[in-house]
């Protein structure tokens, strides 16, 4: 089992629960790169439980999963070495989806055996896109 020190824990800063320029149509997101050996089935066992999404408009090698008041957007890395993972909600539970989601991706990666990485990345807030991506 990987070291829970290789897999912190999303701690978001104040600038990001800062940024709230839409009111409730306000879509947060953050970004994780996952690598290592085992990054495959880390990936694989977070995802598990989710609902795959099928859109037309998402891209090759994307694919949008969702649980609850969140999206996960899932792509390869572009080095090839694991993957992104894309966590957004919106709404006036965003910030507490998403760092919901976000423990939920640390403890999935916690309980896979063998090497794992976890690197988070905050992105900018964007105006929500009226019924979501999982169609409700």
């Amino acid at each position: 089992m990987a070291e829970a020190t290789e897999i912190p824990s999303f701690r978001p800063s104040s600038e990001w629960y800062e940024d709230w320029p839409f009111d409730v149509d306000t879509s947060v997101q953050v970004e994780a790169s996952v690598t290592g050996p085992a990054a495959d089935p880390a990936v694989e066992r977070f995802l598990a439980p989710l609902t795959q999404i099928q859109d037309d408009s998402v891209p090759d090698g994307v694919r949008v999963h969702y649980w609850g008041g969140f999206t996960a957007a899932t792509a390869p890395r572009e080095d090839g070495d694991g993957w992104v993972i894309v966590l957004e909600s919106s709404g006036e539970d965003g910030f507490s989806s998403l760092q919901g989601a976000a423990d939920d991706l640390a403890d999935a990666l916690r309980s896979t055996p063998g090497d794992v990485r976890l690197a988070w990345r905050e992105l900018p807030a964007t105006r929500a896109d009226g019924a979501g991506r999982d169609g409700r």
